[in-house]
């Protein structure tokens, strides 16, 4: 019964905090849209690994450890370009409206109902950047655009 509630709170918190008006001023170029849903997918990698392989694709997590070793610069490369586009928007409270992004997208991802789909489709992800790398993560990120475009104020 607490679980519920617990999660039922935090949504709400999430539904109706003082960012949910946040926009952006200037619109992001086409690299800051490919950081973006680099890192996005980097997040929902990272939490469907590590959620799916307790009861549904044992070794996801691993995975995505080891992908993460392996690319770990290059994430943090992607994660430093994306704090720039916030401290170039929200001057006065850019971490602030920064951690709200990624913890709204942290926390989606960690309730995330999962099943015998889902969790096949992370591991399959995974899979294929465990095998070919950068190149295919980068590809696989393409998924997140409507998520980004939603999101941001993009350049035409």
């Amino acid at each position: 019964m607490r679980r519920p509630i617990t999660l039922a709170a935090i949504l709400s918190l999430l539904a109706t905090p003082a960012f949910a008006q946040v926009k952006f001023k200037r619109c992001l170029t086409e690299a800051e849209v490919k950081v973006e849903k680099l890192v996005r997918h980097g997040i929902f990698l990272r939490e469907g690994g590590n959620r799916c392989d307790v009861d549904y694709n044992p070794g996801t997590a691993k995975m995505w450890k080891d992908f993460d070793t392996k690319f770990g610069t290059r994430l943090a490369q992607q994660t430093a370009k994306r704090k720039k586009v916030f401290d170039r928007e929200f001057k006065d409270n850019a971490l602030e409206v920064m951690t709200y992004f990624d913890g709204r997208l942290v926390t989606y991802y960690r309730y995330y109902p999962l099943s015998v789909s889902y969790c096949g489709q992370v591991d399959k992800l995974l899979q294929a950047v465990t095998k070919s790398g950068w190149n295919t993560f980068a590809k696989q990120s393409e998924i997140v655009h409507p998520d980004v475009v939603m999101d941001m104020k993009i350049c035409q």
